[in-house]
């Protein structure tokens, strides 16, 4: 049974480590064709693409591309409902910055409700933030519009009432 050391991608070298336990990790892409390998007895270093008992199955005998996972993407609209959704908690929470946060979050969860989504988007997670947002900074608005406005009528009463 043939034996390899191997270079990993924290430039650490481990091994020796035989040739099914590469096959596994070539598989599970822990490993990939670019990864450098050392047989033993050897003293050079050789990507594993360039050892037959690792060769693919693709014409030519060209290895496959390696390709890294995908993330999803979130875009704008995903940060903007996103903020939309915190200033719409903050406007009802934080007494002292309620106008200022109402208004920014009912602007941001209305660009993120109208952002154009790209065909075949389904995931409506960010619609879902957005309309959280608008909704509680709404709320938040007429709350404290309402309580500001109540304390401030009572106060131009109560100086009114004095005065005379």
């Amino acid at each position: 049974m043939f034996m390899y050391k191997v270079i990993g991608t924290d430039n650490q070298i481990y091994g020796p480590v035989t040739a099914e336990l590469l096959r596994q990790w070539l598989a599970e892409g822990r490993v990939n064709h670019a990864t450098l390998l050392q047989p033993d007895g050897a003293t050079d270093w050789k990507p594993l693409s360039s050892f037959p008992e690792f060769a693919v199955s693709t014409p030519g005998g060209i290895p496959p591309p390696v390709s890294l996972p995908t993330q999803k993407e979130q875009g704008t609209e995903h940060n903007m409902a996103l903020a939309g959704l915190i200033l719409g908690i903050m406007s009802i929470v934080v007494c002292c910055l309620w106008l200022p946060c109402g208004i920014l979050g009912v602007v941001l969860s209305l660009v993120a409700l109208c952002r154009e989504r790209p065909a075949g988007h389904s995931d409506n997670s960010d619609k879902n933030l957005a309309l959280a947002g608008l909704i509680l900074s709404i709320i938040g608005l007429v709350w404290h519009g309402l309580v500001v406005g109540l304390l401030g009528g009572r106060a131009l009463i109560r100086h009114q009432r004095w005065r005379w």
